[in-house]
């Protein structure tokens, strides 16, 4: 079994046994593996509390050749980003995007691109004052890297300009123009989802705007419900995995989060 040493985020764990975790990393040379912790549940373990959801460090393991699951070593915690394991919304957010990470990425296919792209979303998602507008800028390349990305710039079936009257065919992945999106047979039933000429521009912005700068663009309340609901219907029918766990979750949240800017809360039974 060689020892490979790599960066690495912790994207998620499983208990395995009374003192072990299976835990799941995106690493910056390797992809995406999994690796048993042993005994790190135990608190004299070298590895106890290292291992946390979304830390970043240095991780050292022993590959086991043609199997999917390795044998850590060692991980030592560059950042731990406890702060977004603090805040309830940035927690839910970052979830989202490292279970995101699990379900389109695969065991051994190295793409340190993603890598990059997830800790310099930790990093910025610290001190953000508006996370939603990073996390989509993250889906968008995202789904690039993955081969995904979503046609913009032309009509999906006549490669015209889309004019301002357009809707977004989720299972073509792009943009139809005022005359094609009333035709049938085009798609999937179900799969257009409307979708403004403002919505499209701006995510042609996020996809060449620095992600440090991403917070800082202004964002309509109507684009952001547009972005969410196509960008969600996007990602659900092309990961093929099924529902992502932690978007219910998420979802709940941003609910109560609009429900308050509203004046509005949902009513709670008391003993």
């Amino acid at each position: 079994m060689p020892v490979q040493k790599t960066e690495a985020i912790v994207l998620g764990y499983h208990p395995l046994g009374e003192a072990d975790r299976i835990v799941i990393f995106c690493t910056k040379e390797f992809g995406n593996i999994r690796a048993v912790a042993r005994g790190c549940r135990k608190v004299k373990s070298r590895l106890c509390g290292r291992l946390e959801i979304l830390t970043y460090g240095t991780l050292v393991f022993y590959e086991r050749a043609d199997k999917d699951l390795h044998v850590v070593n060692s991980f030592d915690v560059t950042e731990p980003f406890q702060v977004l394991r603090e805040e309830l919304l940035k927690m839910a957010y970052c979830s989202y995007l490292a279970e995101l990470i699990q379900r389109v990425e695969f065991s051994g296919d190295a793409d340190s691109d993603t890598f990059d792209l997830m800790l310099e979303t930790m990093s910025i998602m610290k001190d953000a004052h508006d996370p939603e507008v990073l996390v989509r800028a993250f889906e968008i390349r995202f789904l690039q890297n993955a081969g995904l990305s979503p046609q913009l710039d032309s009509c999906m079936v006549c490669s015209n300009d889309v004019g301002t009257s357009l809707k977004f065919d989720v299972a073509r992945g792009g943009v139809l123009c005022g005359e094609c999106k009333g035709s049938s047979g085009l798609s999937a039933r179900g799969s257009i989802v409307p979708i403004s000429r403002g919505t499209v521009e701006l995510m042609k912005r996020m996809q060449r705007t620095p992600l440090k700068l991403i917070t800082r663009l202004g964002v309509l309340e109507t684009s952001r419900r547009e972005l969410r609901k196509v960008l969600r219907s996007f990602i659900s029918y092309h990961v093929s995995a099924g529902r992502l766990r932690s978007l219910d979750f998420l979802t709940s949240i941003e609910n109560d989060k609009e429900l308050s800017a509203a004046g509005s809360w949902p009513l709670v039974e008391t003993s």
